[in-house]
């Protein structure tokens, strides 16, 4: 099951729909890519309006934003033309109901604490080289390169994890994805009585524990699967 997709002309990102025959509610899965074409953005939005309801992702802690500035600085490159997910795809300017399925940033920031302080300092010296990488380098190829993702982790993903690997993806990944996971099991156990579409708008890589739980705990299936390109290449 791919999530996104890098070939030769673009980098795609799937759409999924999940039904159920013993729920009322459907599932529209968005792994999303933080940055992106405005028609990639415009393209979202008009299927986010067709749903009844957003989770979405919304992590508001200091870290965070320090360890995003890498794709940040994008929306200042001129030369690759591409935006970024905050700025093209504003919560406020829906009529939908979004709900922050996320962690708060005080958990999140005691979580990070307490990793391996060689970890932390890596991502401290990492971090603003990736940024003057990028601005002066930076290329939507390179982009790219490092953007496929399906549901089963990577040779490459194996090949390095290691110990302060898993601590780290424990955290930005496996403890974000059991709280959003809580959101929709209480969103569930409302059971609507009329069906009702429920969008989960998150990073790709939420995606694999989020599709694991919707398929092997409540009996989803996937109904239909399409394809949005984020940029061209």
């Amino acid at each position: 099951m791919q999530f996104i997709e890098k070939n030769s002309f673009n980098v795609r990102s799937a759409v999924y729909r999940l039904i159920s025959d013993k729920e009322m509610y459907e599932f529209i899965l968005f792994p999303m890519i933080h940055v992106g074409s405005k028609q990639y953005y415009d393209e979202i939005r008009k299927r986010i309006m067709e749903c009844d309801l957003i989770l979405a992702e919304g992590l508001k802690s200091k870290k965070i934003a320090f360890m995003t500035l890498s794709y940040r600085v994008v929306k200042k490159i001129k030369r690759m033309d591409l935006v970024i997910q905050e700025d093209a795809l504003k919560f406020s300017e829906l009529p939908v109901k979004i709900i922050n399925s996320d962690l708060s940033g005080q958990i999140f920031d005691r979580g990070w604490s307490a990793l391996p302080l060689s970890l932390r300092a890596q991502f401290v010296v990492m971090i603003p080289f990736m940024v003057i990488y990028m601005f002066f380098f930076g290329t939507r190829k390179f982009i790219a390169d490092r953007l496929s993702l399906d549901d089963l982790p990577s040779r490459e993903e194996l090949l390095y994890s290691d110990e302060e690997t898993d601590e780290y993806i424990a955290l930005i990944i496996d403890e974000r994805d059991k709280h959003l996971i809580s959101v929709i099991e209480n969103v569930l156990n409302q059971k609507a009585v009329d069906r009702k579409r429920i969008g989960i708008l998150y990073g790709a890589r939420h995606m694999r524990n989020v599709v694991l739980y919707l398929q092997n705990k409540r009996g989803y299936r996937i109904a239909q699967a399409e394809w949005v390109t984020v940029f061209d290449l």
